[in-house]
């Protein structure tokens, strides 16, 4: 049996994509949510429970589109990513996606994924594929990004449990 421990996760992405709605869902915290860039300029923390008797310090962090800062609030993302002596320096990263712009979104999942930190990519919005046609061979994306992948709708609180199981996992292994 596991003791009570805490993991730092953050949540990244680019802008609109549902960052803070994930926190929201996680942290049972209610942050403000803008449908346009910079509404998170710092990094929001709130806490979630995972399975074992894990804490998971959650961080909201700023949206950005790369590891390339090109404003301030982005340069929040990646002072934090790069110095592994920071207290809140992520166990895990949750790269939080669009399910209608992936491939766009993986240019910083791939960034993230380079860092060497453990990655759980989430697809949400996953409410809106039916209506857009769009199909996903999860195990596929899986198997190619070398990562687990999290089917969420943040709106309608599916696949949350998911990404709770999913972060258990990842600090098993560690």
């Amino acid at each position: 049996m596991l003791s009570n421990h805490n993991i730092n996760v953050a949540l990244i992405g680019n802008p609109n994509v549902g960052k803070t709605s994930v926190f929201n869902q996680l942290t049972g915290l209610n942050q403000q949510v803008g449908n346009y860039p910079g509404i998170t300029v710092e990094k929001k923390i709130g806490f979630c429970k995972l399975p074992n008797n894990y804490k998971a310090n959650i961080l909201d962090l700023p949206g950005t589109y790369s590891l390339n800062a090109s404003s301030i609030d982005e340069n929040v993302v990646i002072e934090l990513l790069l110095n592994k002596n920071d207290k809140l320096y992520p166990d895990v990263a949750l790269v939080v996606t669009d399910v209608e712009n992936l491939k766009r979104n993986l240019l910083l999942f791939t960034q993230i994924k380079d860092l060497e930190i453990p990655t759980i990519l989430v697809i949400n919005m996953s409410d809106r594929m039916k209506l857009k046609g769009i199909e996903l061979d999860v195990p596929y994306l899986e198997n190619q990004l070398k990562t687990k992948i999290a089917l969420v709708s943040s709106r309608k609180n599916i696949g949350i449990e998911k990404i709770k199981e999913l972060n258990e996992k990842i600090v098993l292994l560690e």
